[in-house]
């Protein structure tokens, strides 16, 4: 339902109370006070808000980083929806004062998530509505606002906000090329085992605020990482240790000088007498020079247990060939399905990956060649379950 309020043009919503009690219960799954409050206030705005936009305006609007919401609402305030082309932002606060519109700097700032119009959202859990009192876009937030580095926020004054919401869909009807945007800088990679140190920094929930913690450039890699930012919300819910990321970094290189870490063991120690039956790689070549073959145990979830296989030759050009396949204990079982295995960066990208369908047993990234001194990781995810392997060849 709508309704008018002082300003005719502003928008009201009404909040439904069995939305409000269902957001509120999962409010608390958040590891901090902040994270709850974060998560409600964003879960109860979205909700109401979608429903309205789509019904009145926008059929086809979907919620960006579905799915992953939790683990954003833990640290950072505020929502993106996608519509064509468009992506439209919503910043909900408690506060009455109108005063002035304030958006973090993680929708602003950071190329994967900044937007092309921004909501000032009001929220009143009270009388459970929701007043949209005006909107701006990005490049009025980059050309006009106010950067607060005590909090990493832009502000921009009430008369800055154009409060005749109608005004943005006409316009985006109207004049769909409309400049909303203004480009940003990119933030350099950051790679994988320094953010694992930072993540393990950061899992500490004494720290009320991650995303102040951090140097921006830093801090914005690890947020607008799925993976990272994931990790980072179920360390913060005190996951057991077996799904933390592995601290140790497996040297590819003095592998092949015979010297390994004390997790990576040979297959006689994984697979006793069996260890020919149990390792065994699809398209190696015959007839090749010899290769390292070294494996790792995992316990998975639901009783699960696998192992992390590798295989390493040289080439002519003095790169390393690498093989890399997950597969469970014995042939008999299963991986559960879904299971995936992926290959990342030392930037945290995904290089490939390949998931596990329902009778697979075995499951293997294609051969890469890497040059001494490159950097990255696997990752297996099982459900919630995150593991980590990091390597340097």
């Amino acid at each position: 339902m709508t309704f008018l309020f002082e300003n005719p043009t502003q928008l009201e919503l009404q909040i439904s109370p069995d939305l409000a009690h269902q957001s509120w219960q999962q409010s608390q799954l958040q590891p901090t006070a902040l994270g709850q409050w974060n998560a409600y206030l964003n879960q109860i705005c979205l909700q109401t808000f979608l429903p309205w936009l789509q019904a009145e305006y926008e059929p086809q609007a979907s919620v960006f980083l579905k799915g992953s919401l939790s683990s954003f609402w833990a640290v950072v305030n505020g929502t993106a929806l996608t519509y064509g082309n468009k992506r439209l932002i919503l910043i909900p606060e408690k506060s009455l004062d109108n005063s002035e519109y304030r958006i973090p700097q993680e929708w602003v700032d950071i190329p994967k998530l900044l937007g092309d119009y921004y909501l000032a959202i009001q929220i009143n859990p009270d009388e459970l509505s929701i007043l949209v009192w005006g909107y701006t876009t990005h490049k009025q937030i980059k050309t006009t606002g106010t950067y607060n580095s005590s909090d990493r926020t832009y502000s921009l004054d009430a008369q800055e906000i154009i409060q005749d919401l109608n005004v943005l869909w006409v316009v985006s009807q109207l004049n769909p090329d409309e400049q909303t945007r203004i480009s940003v800088t990119n933030l350099p990679p950051v790679p994988a085992t320094q953010a694992e140190n930072l993540l393990l920094r950061l899992a500490n929930t004494d720290i009320i605020q991650p995303r102040l913690e951090l140097p921006f450039t830093l801090w914005g890699e690890l947020v607008s990482n799925d993976n990272w930012r994931q990790r980072l919300y179920q360390l913060r819910q005190g996951k057991s240790q077996s799904n933390a990321p592995s601290k140790v970094v497996a040297n590819l290189s003095q592998w092949l000088q015979n010297t390994f870490e004390d997790s990576w063991q040979s297959l006689d120690n994984l697979f006793g007498n069996h260890s020919s039956l149990g390792f065994s790689f699809r398209n190696t070549i015959e007839g090749s020079a010899p290769t390292i073959k070294r494996g790792k145990f995992l316990n998975l979830p639901n009783n699960g247990e696998a192992f992390v296989l590798l295989e390493l030759d040289v080439e002519t050009d003095g790169r390393i060939g690498i093989r890399i396949q997950l597969r469970s204990r014995n042939k008999e079982k299963y991986l559960l399905p879904q299971t995936n295995l992926k290959l990342l960066s030392s930037s945290g990208e995904i290089i490939q990956s390949i998931q596990s369908r329902t009778q697979d047993n075995i499951i293997q990234l294609k051969r890469f060649k890497s040059p001494t001194g490159t950097q990255f990781s696997i990752q297996i995810e099982v459900d919630d379950f995150v593991a980590i392997e990091n390597f340097v060849v």
